[in-house]
C-alpha cells in the first residue's frame, strides 16, 4: 500500500429523494445509454435504469416506499417516496459534480404541441422506447428538443441546485476519507 501513486475513490454514489411520484417522469440523456424498465403489480414504471452496471456511470429511479416494503417490510409514511441515484466509477468519480449534465428527468406534456402529428409522434416515443432507434440523428435531436420544451418539470435541474447548495460540504466529505485512508496506509 505504501508504494501506491494514486489513491482515491474507485466509486461515489449520489442519491437523491422526491416525494413524488415518478413513475409517469422520462428520464432521457443527450447520449445513448441502454434503458431497462421494471413495471410494478399495477401496471406502471416502479424502477428505471439507464446505462449499464459497468459503465462509468448507471443511474437507478426507482419506487423507494416500494423497495421499504418488499424488502424490510417497513411502510413509509409519505404518499410517494422515489429515489434517484447516480453511481459513479472510475474517472467520473472525479467528476461528481457534473455527474448529470446531459441527463434530464421530465414531466413531459404530450398533448402541448399544436401539431397532432407532433403530439403523437411523442406520445410513441415516451411510451415505445423502441421507436427512438428507428430515427434518423436529425429526427431524435428534434424530438429530443421538442421534449425538453414541452416538459414543464425537470428534476435534473433541481438536482443540479442541490447538488451545488452542498458542494463545498460533499467535498469536504471527500477529502476527509481521501485523508483518512492515507493516514491508515
Amino acid at each position: 500500500i505504501d508504494y501506491m501513486e494514486d489513491d482515491g475513490f474507485t466509486r461515489l454514489d449520489l442519491a437523491f429523494d422526491f416525494e413524488d411520484d415518478l413513475s409517469d417522469y422520462y428520464a432521457m440523456t443527450d447520449k445513448a445509454v441502454k434503458k431497462t424498465i421494471f413495471y410494478g403489480r399495477n401496471g406502471k414504471p416502479e424502477t428505471k435504469y439507464f446505462g449499464v452496471r459497468d459503465s462509468d456511470r448507471f443511474i437507478r429511479i426507482y419506487n423507494k416506499k416500494q423497495e421499504r416494503k418488499d424488502n424490510a417490510d417497513i411502510e413509509v409514511i409519505s404518499e410517494h417516496l422515489w429515489r434517484i441515484e447516480i453511481e459513479l466509477k472510475r474517472d467520473m468519480v472525479d467528476y461528481w459534480n457534473d455527474c448529470f449534465n446531459d441527463l434530464h428527468i421530465l414531466k413531459p406534456d404530450w398533448t402541448t404541441p399544436e401539431k397532432v402529428k407532433e403530439q403523437a409522434m411523442i406520445y410513441l416515443l415516451l411510451n415505445e422506447e423502441g421507436t427512438w432507434g428507428k430515427l434518423e440523428r436529425h429526427a431524435k435531436y428534434k424530438y429530443k428538443q421538442l421534449i425538453k420544451e414541452i416538459s414543464p418539470i425537470d428534476l435534473t435541474e433541481l438536482m443540479k441546485s442541490t447538488l451545488k447548495a452542498n458542494e463545498k460540504q460533499l467535498q469536504k466529505q471527500i477529502d476527509f476519507w481521501q485523508r483518512e485512508f492515507r493516514f491508515w496506509k
